[in-house]
Order: C-alpha cells, then sequence, then structure tokens
C-alpha cells in the first residue's frame, strides 16, 4: 500500500513536469531528460512489486530422489550466461543514454517525430524489464530457488517476445534513412536469442539435475 501511494505521489509530479515542458521552450540539446527519468522510477517501483510477488511463490511441493543437490556442471554454465547477459544489458542501457537529450538528438535531426520518440521511450522500458528480469533470475538461481526453472522459461519467452515487437514496429514505422541500419541490429538480436532460447530452455525443461538442483521454496 505505502508503495501505491509513494508511486500515485510522484505520478502527480510527473504529469506535473508533462505540463511544465508543453509550456516552456527550449533550444537547449543538453541536459537530462527528466520525463524518462520519472518514467524510469515509476516502472521500477512496478517491477520491485512484481519481485516481491513473484519472489514469495513457490512450487507444489514433490518428492525427489536426491534433493538439494549443488549447483554444477551446465547449470554453472547456466548462471555464468545471466551474469555475463546482465552485465552486457546493464552496458548497452548505459550506452544507449536514454536519459539524456543529446542522445534523441540524431533521431530528431534524421527527421524523428513524435512515434520515434515514444519507439525511443518504449525501447528503454523493455529494457528496465529485461535487467530486472535478469538480475530476479541471478538471484533465483544462487538461491536455487524452486521457481527458478519456470521463471527463467517466462523470461527468455518475454524477450522474445519484446524483440520481435521491436522488430515489427520498426519495420513499419518510417525511419529516416540514417536509422534503417537499427532493424538489422534487431534482427540480429533476435535470431540471437532464438538460439539462446533453444539451447537453455530445452535443457531446464528436460534436465533432471535442474529439477534436483532448484528446489527451495520462498523464506
Amino acid at each position: 500500500m505505502r508503495r501505491i501511494i509513494i508511486l500515485i505521489l510522484f505520478l502527480q509530479i510527473y504529469i506535473q513536469s508533462l505540463a511544465n515542458n508543453e509550456v516552456q521552450v527550449t533550444t537547449s540539446l543538453s541536459g537530462i531528460y527528466w520525463n524518462h527519468v520519472w518514467l524510469s522510477f515509476f516502472f521500477g517501483v512496478l517491477l520491485t512489486m512484481l519481485f516481491r510477488y513473484l519472489n514469495q511463490r513457490s512450487m507444489p511441493a514433490d518428492q525427489r530422489s536426491d534433493a538439494g543437490l549443488p549447483l554444477r556442471g551446465w547449470i554453472i554454465l547456466l548462471g555464468v550466461t545471466l551474469v555475463i547477459q546482465f552485465a552486457i544489458q546493464g552496458y548497452a542501457f548505459w550506452n544507449s543514454n536514454f536519459y539524456l537529450k543529446s542522445a534523441w538528438y540524431p533521431w530528431e535531426a534524421a527527421g524523428g517525430g513524435m512515434k520515434l520518440h515514444l519507439l525511443f521511450i518504449l525501447e528503454m522500458l523493455m529494457t528496465l524489464f529485461a535487467i530486472a528480469g535478469t538480475g530476479a533470475l541471478i538471484y533465483w538461481f544462487f538461491g536455487r530457488r524452486d521457481i527458478f526453472p519456470s521463471m527463467f522459461i517466462y523470461y527468455v519467452g518475454y524477450l522474445l517476445l519484446t524483440q520481435f515487437i521491436l522488430l515489427i514496429v520498426y519495420h513499419i514505422t518510417d525511419l529516416p534513412a540514417d536509422l534503417l541500419s537499427v532493424r538489422h541490429v534487431i534482427l540480429k538480436q533476435f535470431f540471437r536469442m532464438m538460439v539462446y532460447a533453444m539451447i537453455w530452455v530445452s535443457f531446464v525443461m528436460k534436465s533432471e539435475d535442474v529439477k534436483q538442483t532448484f528446489v527451495y521454496p520462498h523464506g
């Protein structure tokens, strides 16, 4: 309840900042997009609430012959891929400069309008969700939580879905010539994620070691 009140309070501030930005006329391309910062804050609060909800879940108890195996073998490699992915996502988000006005300038100079700006924000939120999801998976992985296998499968499905959505949106959006290369980048990311999904989702679903390792409920 407390987080909801805080969210509503800052949402009012965000709406007010939008109104102020519509009134103010500025020609400066330097500085911070505070609207993006506020939006990320609201999104972060929602992600925190979602994590708390999911973290309290537990899978139905069953009988395993060798419950609580230590992390080993291919499972360790899976954890390494998650840590690497988290680092790559964080680095990419940092380099994207979603909060800097200067990051939007090339899009604007190339003829970008409101549609491209909304697409810019959509990609920012999807990236934030992906980073938060990877962080949650790493937490559940090292805690050997029983929900890790199912959450991993859902998460990979989310990544495939979001990249597919971005792929479609970028292809149906009339992009300036300078930004057409973005389509090829997203296409490569989509196929790379498909390969990752085929390998690791199959492993998580079929591996007996996974079933015997991730067994601990919440608390």
